[in-house]
C-alpha cells in the first residue's frame, strides 16, 4: 500500500481536528452562565482524582444539600465505589435511611410541599456543573450576603433573587456587602494621583466581607470546603471524566506516534514509487 502526500495530508488534519475538539471542550465546555452582579466568575480547577477532597466533598453535599436537592442520575452504591469509601462505612455514616439499597438512585427526601415551600421546586443537581459550568457553583456558593428584604434574609450577587437559602450560614457567617475606597484608575491603566502623588481613591460597594466571629470556619476553610462540595458536584455531573481525560491523552499520544510512523512508512515507500 502506497501513501500518497495528500492521504498523509487528510490523515494529518484529521488527527489536529481530533485534538483541537478535545482541548476547546475542555475550556469551553463548562464555561457556564455569567456570574451577574458578582462580576467575572472566580476560576475553578477540579482535581477528580483527589479522592479525599471527593470524599469531603461527599459528606458536605449529603448532610446539607441533599435534603433538598436530588442526585437522581447517580446511584449509592457507584458513589461509593468512584470515590474509594467501603461500602459499610458509607451508608453507616453517610446514608440516614435504612431501607435505601446500594443500587437505589439518590432522589432526594424533599417532601411533594416543597413548591408551597420555597415557591419553586429544588432542583436536582446532578447535571448542575454541565449546565451552570464548575465557575459559576463555586462562585455561587460563597457569593451569599445579607438581605433583610427577602423572605431567608439573603441575597446572592452571582444568581440575585435566588430562592434558596444559605444552608451554610453557620459555617461561612454573617457576610455583607460593603463599600471600599478604590484607586482611580486612568485611561492609560495606572492609577490617578493628586499633586503630591498620592493615589485619588473613589468609594465602590459591592464587595463582600463576613463578620469576624460569626461563622465556625475560617475564610480559607470555607473555601476549601466550597471547592470539595464544587468538586464533588463536578464528579457527579460525569462519573467517568477523569477516566475519560486519561484516556484521551493515550488516544493522542497513539495518533501521534502512528502519525510519526506513517510519516516514515510513506517516506520509505515514495523512495520506491519515484523510481
Amino acid at each position: 500500500m502506497i501513501f500518497t502526500s495528500k492521504d498523509l495530508r487528510i490523515f494529518i488534519n484529521a488527527l489536529c481536528l481530533l485534538i483541537a475538539i478535545f482541548f476547546v471542550n475542555e475550556i469551553y465546555g463548562a464555561e457556564g452562565g455569567p456570574c451577574k452582579e458578582y462580576g467575572e466568575c472566580d476560576k475553578f480547577q477540579y482535581s477528580l482524582n483527589d479522592m479525599e477532597s471527593l470524599q469531603r466533598g461527599a459528606a458536605t453535599y449529603i448532610n446539607y444539600c441533599y435534603g433538598c436537592h436530588s442526585l437522581k442520575y447517580s446511584r449509592w452504591g457507584r458513589v461509593a465505589k468512584d470515590l474509594q469509601i467501603p461500602e459499610d462505612i458509607f451508608f453507616e455514616n453517610l446514608v440516614f435511611d435504612k431501607s435505601i439499597k446500594t443500587g437505589d438512585l439518590m432522589t432526594g427526601a424533599m417532601s411533594e410541599d416543597s413548591v408551597n415551600w420555597f415557591g419553586v421546586e429544588p432542583p436536582d443537581l446532578s447535571l448542575v456543573s454541565r449546565y451552570k459550568g464548575d465557575d459559576w457553583i463555586y462562585s455561587y456558593l460563597r457569593a451569599y450576603y445579607e438581605d433583610s428584604s427577602k423572605q431567608y434574609g439573603v441575597n446572592n450577587l452571582v444568581y440575585p433573587g435566588t430562592a434558596m437559602p444559605n444552608v451554610l450560614l453557620s459555617l461561612q457567617g454573617n457576610q455583607r456587602l460593603i463599600c471600599k475606597n478604590i484607586p482611580i484608575i486612568a485611561l492609560n491603566g495606572g492609577e490617578k494621583r493628586d499633586e503630591s502623588g498620592n493615589s485619588l481613591l473613589k468609594e465602590k460597594c459591592g464587595f463582600l466581607e463576613v463578620e469576624e466571629g460569626t461563622g465556625m470556619l475560617s475564610k480559607e476553610e470555607f473555601d476549601t470546603l466550597i471547592y470539595d462540595l464544587t468538586n464533588f458536584l463536578v464528579y457527579v455531573g460525569e462519573p467517568s471524566k477523569a477516566t475519560r481525560e486519561r484516556i484521551g491523552w493515550y488516544v493522542i499520544f497513539y495518533f501521534l506516534i502512528f502519525t510519526a510512523l506513517a510519516s516514515l512508512l510513506y517516506r520509505e515507500y515514495h523512495k520506491d514509487y519515484n523510481k
